[in-house]
This record gives C-alpha cells, structure tokens and sequence, in this order.
C-alpha cells in the first residue's frame, strides 16, 4: 500500500498540524514496516523546499512542484476533476489530508483528518488564508472514503454543521511527542529558561497567539493576581504558524501589557521547538490554558506529562482530553476566575500533587502507537480489506 501525505505543513514553523502529520506517518512506519509512505505538496514559490524542510525519514517519498497551489486548490480542483495527482506523483492507493484540502484524484482513494472548524464558529478572528478554508471544506468532506477527527467534539461539530454522515467518521486520538516522555534534566531545563528569559516561579502558557485562545483574559487576569501580590512571572510560550496574524495579536497584547505596566513579568519566547518545550513545562508553578475551542488541545496534556498541575477552559474538547485531572475554568473569559482557580492551586499543595498525578495517569491514554493502529485499520477498510 502507497500512502501520499499533505506536506504543506512543513513549509511554515512546525505547528499542530505539522507535528500530526510528522508523528502519525513515522508511527505508521513502526506499525507496518511495509507500508510506502510519501509527502505532496504545491507552491508556488516554495514546493522545491519541501525536500529541505521534511521529516528526514528513510523511505519517505517528497514531492514538492512548484505550481500555483491556491490556483489550483481554491479554483481548478473545486471546479474540474482534471489534472489528477496522479499526473505527478504516478501509481498510489490512498491521499491522506491533514490540512483542509486535497488535490483532484483519479484512481487513488481519499482519507482525511478534520481537526477542528474553528475557522467557521469564529470566522471574524482569522486571517484572510484561514477563512479561505472553508471554500475547500465541503469538497474534501464529500470526497474522502473516511473523515477522522481528534475528538468526539469535532466529529459531533461535522455532523451538526456541515450535515456529514456518522458512518463517514472515525475519532483517532493523537498521542505525545517522545520528547515528553523522557526526564528532564535540572541542569538541561535551567539553561532554556535562560535562554528565553524566564525566571521562577512562574506560570506556564503554550500554544500559538490566535485569538480563541484568549491571551487577553489571561492578561488581565494576571494583572489583578500581581496587584495582590503575586511574585510569578508569566511565560506565554510559543506562536508560529499564523503568518501575519501572529504579528497583529503580538502587538495587541504587547499594547495591553504595556498599559498594565507588566513588562517585566511577562515573557514572550515565541517559537519554541518540541525539544526545547518539556524543560520549559517542568519548572512552571501551574499551567494555563484559558482556550475557548479546541479540535482536541494538546499543550494540557503536554504539560500534564511533564508533571505541571493544569488549570483549563471546560469548553469545546477540552473536558473530553482532560477528563479529571485539572482544574476548570466555567467562564474562561472571566478575569476574576482565572486569577481565583490560579490562586487557589497555589495555596493548596495537596490540591496540585493530587491533579499532578491524575495527569500522569491521563496522559497514558493517548499514543501515536494507539493511533496509527487505527489509521492503518482505516486505510485498510477504505482499500476494500
């Protein structure tokens, strides 16, 4: 069996979707050491780099053309079943989309992973290229033999809005990257908080700056817990992958920041990479993830693995992931709560050991190895057994 992956995600900073694909197609390899397995992708000015900017893995097939990818993907393969991708890739058996879109195919057969349909619930909170997502949609739904999802949520999502049949669906969950099963070592995690300018104690946020995530709460929240005397700093961890958009929020809440004189105890580190990431969950007090919606939410159960009590948003797929191992935000845009719950979970030791510990027990639900078992199962329903 040939398996042909969207490789767009590996242009940009490695983000969610990147890191999905990354991690399913090296555990697919595990579980079936037979299976032929490759990246597509097109751009115009940036197909060639895929071979630079792949998973350097032995046997990955990549294929990057130059071509005019929102051309063809928001005009021509919407409109003609011409130019299949069959034409430049040759003979394969299964197209597996991660990232909203497929190219047109003839004889090949069409898997997908929906996420999330953020981008239509908060459609005035994305860019230009986002909102473009949803012309791609109903297309790559009508066509694809199987439509997985990161959570029950986004499946029961697909069903309500876009009409998609249960029987289409199938919920895999994701597992965590290796990096967060390994020990961190004090010395290790030190030497990143320098490198990012991170002082303990301090609290943890990881994710990108998109909007749903509700940084602006997280803030102001904040700010009420250091004019009562809190010492901590905040760490809002990550970015990456929202191009412009990345830019625009930093300035907003750099703005904000500023206004609430709180330069100094608030760090931006930007783009961290998976390596760097688990010595910067360990030394931090409390995580928060104050997210609004979320397709499945990984950062929580990251941090959860690294041993750090978790305070999250009981919205969207969040409780779904979590189960009982954190504590929860009923109204994350609330300011007043976010700073209680933190509060809280510092002045109650027995409290955070206890969430610690139902976090590392959580955690061993979800792993790549679990995951790929059933994307394999998948392809092999969808090739006829």
């Amino acid at each position: 069996m040939k398996v042909f992956f969207d490789g767009t995600p590996f242009l940009i900073e490695k983000t969610g979707i990147g890191h999905y694909t990354e991690e399913l197609i090296i555990y697919l390899r595990r579980e079936d050491p037979q299976i032929q397995l490759g990246l597509f992708t097109i751009s115009l000015r940036g197909g060639h780099r895929l071979a630079a900017s792949a998973p350097l893995l032995e046997g990955l097939e990549v294929r990057g053309f130059n071509l005019p990818a929102n051309f063809l993907y928001y005009t021509w393969w919407r409109r003609y079943r011409l130019f299949p991708a069959e034409r430049l890739l040759g003979k394969f058996d299964i197209f597996h989309s991660t990232n909203y879109h497929a190219p047109y195919l003839e004889r090949a057969r069409l898997v997908s992973t929906v996420h999330d349909i953020n981008f239509l619930r908060f459609p005035e909170l994305q860019s230009k290229g986002i909102r473009r997502l949803a012309l791609t949609l109903d297309s790559l739904l009508e066509r694809s033999q199987v439509i997985l999802t990161d959570s029950r949520f986004t499946s029961e999502e697909l069903v309500e809005v876009k009409k998609v049949s249960e029987d289409k669906l199938k919920v895999v969950y994701p597992g965590l990257h290796p990096v967060f099963n390994q020990e961190v070592r004090e010395e290790q995690a030190q030497s990143i908080l320098d490198l990012f300018g991170i002082e303990r104690p301090y609290l943890a946020y990881v994710g990108n700056l998109h909007p749903r995530k509700n940084l602006t709460t997280l803030i102001e929240a904040f700010a009420i817990m250091r004019r009562r005397g809190l010492e901590h700093q905040l760490a809002i961890i990550g970015g990456g992958g929202l191009g412009k958009m990345n830019n625009q929020e930093y300035r907003k809440l750099a703005k904000r920041i500023k206004e609430l004189n709180l330069d100094n105890a608030i760090v931006f580190t930007g783009y961290v990479s998976d390596e760097k990431l688990p010595p910067l969950f360990h030394w931090a007090d409390i995580f928060i993830f104050p997210s609004l919606y979320e397709g499945f939410g990984l950062s929580p159960l990251e941090a959860m693995a690294c041993g750090v009590p978790v305070i999250t948003s009981r919205r969207s797929s969040i409780p779904e992931v979590v189960g009982d191992a954190a504590l929860y935000l009923d109204e994350p845009r609330d300011p007043e709560e976010i700073a209680a719950k933190v509060e809280q979970l510092l002045g109650d030791e027995s409290l955070a050991r206890e969430l610690v510990n139902r976090g590392r027990e959580r955690v061993k639900l979800f792993t790549w190895e679990k995951a790929a078992r059933q994307v394999l199962e998948v392809y092999a329903e969808v090739m006829g057994g």
